[in-house]
């Protein structure tokens, strides 16, 4: 059931699954801090149960996304990093495609096959491993650019990855930065045509980092509010001037 919904659509770039999704998170606020929210508010007021709530809430999160970002043990001393929501994996990230290609930060492509690109033609060799990847990174850009051409053409999008060929997968380096390219053709027929690539070192801490960066910031916010709210209600209790009802809490 949960597959079907994922394949009807609910607007534009949009389906079914990514709206539940969207509705859990927003009724998981709405319960989980909402309930708390009330529970302080009808004790401390709406005010002070709000100052409660929220610098208990940015201080956990404080210490959430600590954890995910830098693991700190808590889960031994083999604890990874990284533990929270993920950003950008490292991946080869397509750049030009045809057959001849050009790049003006990276001119090097235009020696594609002669030197100094270089095949691996080793198993030790630690670039092999990486053939694998760069493959698929080839077969996945050809085949969804072959598909959106057969839709805006009114065919059904028919190719597959594995319909894609990759052949003479080479790499070099610039400036530190791993680049590689490769030929590769459609079996069904069609241009041998050249795919340049570059490795993307993604930015997988990225929302951990923002999380806690947040976090900080609104707990330093809210913490001197609280302050003074507790104050004025420290002084009510000891004898001072209560505020001036206005309804039920």
């Amino acid at each position: 059931m949960i597959g079907l919904l994922g394949d009807i659509s609910c607007g534009p770039g949009l389906t079914c699954n990514s709206v539940v999704g969207y509705l859990t998170v927003l009724m998981g606020i709405i319960l989980f801090i909402g309930s708390v929210y009330l529970l302080l508010a009808a004790v401390f007021g709406p005010r002070m149960g709000y100052l409660v709530m929220a610098v208990a809430l940015f201080g956990w999160m404080m210490i959430l996304s600590s954890l995910w970002a830098f693991g700190f043990w808590s889960q031994g001393l083999s604890t990874p990093t990284n533990l929270g929501p993920r950003g950008t994996e490292p991946h080869w990230q397509v750049v030009s495609t045809g057959v001849q290609v050009a790049s003006e930060t990276y001119p090097v492509v235009a020696s594609y096959p002669g030197p100094p690109w270089e095949i691996p033609t080793s198993a030790t060799d630690p670039r092999a491993a990486s053939i694998g990847t760069v493959t698929t990174a080839i077969q996945t850009e050809l085949f969804t650019q072959a598909n959106d051409a057969l839709v805006k053409q009114g065919q059904q999008p028919t190719i597959l990855p594995e319909d894609i060929n990759v052949t003479n997968v080479a790499f070099t380096s610039v400036n530190g930065t791993s680049l590689a390219a490769a030929e590769a053709f459609y079996t069904g027929g069609g241009p041998k045509v050249t795919v340049f690539l570059y490795h993307d070192s993604g930015n997988v801490p990225v929302y951990s980092y923002a999380f806690l960066g947040a976090s900080i910031i609104l707990f330093v916010i809210h913490v001197p509010f609280l302050d003074k709210a507790e104050r004025k209600r420290k002084a009510v209790l000891t004898g001072g001037k209560p505020p001036t009802f206005t309804g039920p809490a």
